[in-house]
């Protein structure tokens, strides 16, 4: 797997492909930035990716501007591929977190952050989980007006789980899901 564009553009990423761990394929990561392009410019902002697998989502980020980023996974395994990767960068720009997604979640809010951008590829199918993590972000205040939530689910997600944000734009590889959704001004509520 290789970065796709930016200054990192042709890193070649390690993987760690298991059971619980699986990268995002390179045409689903590659429409997800051009679309996210559409609506977002990366320079300057923060991002999350919680379920960080290989960090190849943060590293592409990271590669096209984002300022700093910050990568969890709960996988020992996972942990390490993400530090070798990041390391291929030599950017000191991001951080990396060994947790339970929910006890993150709780630890950023405690460190009063916020993020413009969030990836969430879970490992897991279960759509009460992503309403979860969905509820968390907002009741936590961890987004910026006008974040931009990236997903993958293995699932179609009923649109009850993502009524808070706007869906800019679904795409359906068969057993894939890309959503992208945002978070619309707070302020003008």
């Amino acid at each position: 797997m290789n970065v796709i564009s930016g200054k990192y553009k042709g890193l070649k990423l390690n993987t760690l492909e298991g059971m619980n761990t699986r990268p995002t394929l390179t045409r689903i990561k590659e429409d997800a930035f051009n679309i996210i392009d559409n609506y977002f410019i990366f320079e300057g902002k923060k991002s999350l990716d919680i379920f960080g697998g290989s960090g190849a989502l943060t590293i592409e980020g990271l590669s096209r501007g984002i300022s700093f980023g910050i990568v969890n996974d709960y996988s020992r395994d996972a942990i390490k591929v993400i530090k070798s990767n990041l390391a291929k960068t030599k950017s000191t720009n991001w951080e990396i977190h060994n947790k339970d997604y929910l006890e993150l979640l709780d630890f950023l809010c405690f460190k009063h952050e916020k993020f413009d951008l969030v990836y969430m590829d879970p490992p897991f199918a279960k759509i009460e989980s992503y309403a979860q993590v969905f509820t968390k972000l907002l009741e936590l205040n961890l987004l910026n007006n006008w974040a931009v939530i990236m997903i993958e689910s293995e699932m179609p997600l009923n649109e009850e789980v993502i009524s808070q944000f706007k869906l800019l734009k679904y795409k359906d590889y068969n057993k894939k899901h890309l959503y992208i959704i945002r978070l619309e001004n707070k302020d003008e509520e």
